[in-house]
């Protein structure tokens, strides 16, 4: 079976266990998730271990560790998952500089039929913010060719997943804004912590739209 197989007999066997019952569903969708994510866990917690049995140092400054506490697991090959041979040990803000540094397109290709599009923000120091987004006319235009859309916040690694037919339903002509290349400001307002604020733009609205997301925190990556 392809990833994708698996995934979607995976979402019809809790969507059979809920028969039609949030409740249920949630549960079990939060069941699953949790496991699968401690299962990664404990396959980074392993690798953690031997590297620092062998006293790897910083991969990114060179400098060895003082102490195990805010210490990450970096993969050098973004392609490939968690294994010994593609995993280094960087101090945070060493990991968090080494991720601002790269030059990586922010395409993702998970499989053949199944892509994320990545869009990352650092924090913003501003009155009425924290984050923000630019989504240029090209990148609208080529929302169909993936599956999801993540909004990663670039300090922190708290991300999350949109649908890309669910942000297209935002990205209408008269909330461009007037910008270079007139894209749609997307942001993080400081009393919309949990929802994505797409910007007025040059239309007459004058008010932001809202659309209620969960941030994850996975700051090793």
């Amino acid at each position: 079976m392809t990833p994708q197989e698996i995934l979607r007999q995976t979402r019809q066997l809790i969507e059979e266990h809920a028969a039609g019952d949030p409740d249920n569903w949630w549960y079990a969708n939060r069941f699953v998730f949790a496991r699968l994510q401690l299962d990664e866990r404990k396959t980074k917690t392993s690798i953690k271990r031997e590297l620092f049995d062998a006293n790897k140092p910083c991969h990114y400054c060179g400098k060895p560790f003082e102490t195990k506490y805010n210490v990450h697991l970096h993969r050098l090959d973004q392609t490939k998952g968690y294994n010994k041979d593609n995993c280094a040990l960087m101090h945070a803000e060493c990991h968090q500089q080494c991720h601002s540094e790269s030059k990586i397109k922010e395409i993702a290709v998970i499989e053949e039929k199944e892509a994320i599009l990545v869009k990352r923000s650092k924090k913003h120091d501003e009155l009425s913010f924290f984050y923000w987004w630019d989504i240029s006319p090209s990148c609208a235009d080529s929302l169909d060719k993936f599956d999801m859309v993540e909004f990663v916040k670039n300090d922190s690694g708290e991300r999350c997943i949109v649908p890309p037919a669910d942000l297209k339903g935002f990205l209408t002509e008269d909330r461009q804004t007037s910008r270079s290349k007139g894209p749609w400001g997307v942001k993080v307002l400081k009393d919309h912590k949990d929802e994505l604020a797409f910007e007025p733009g040059t239309g007459k609205t004058g008010k932001y739209l809202f659309l209620p997301v969960i941030w994850i925190n996975e700051q090793e990556d």
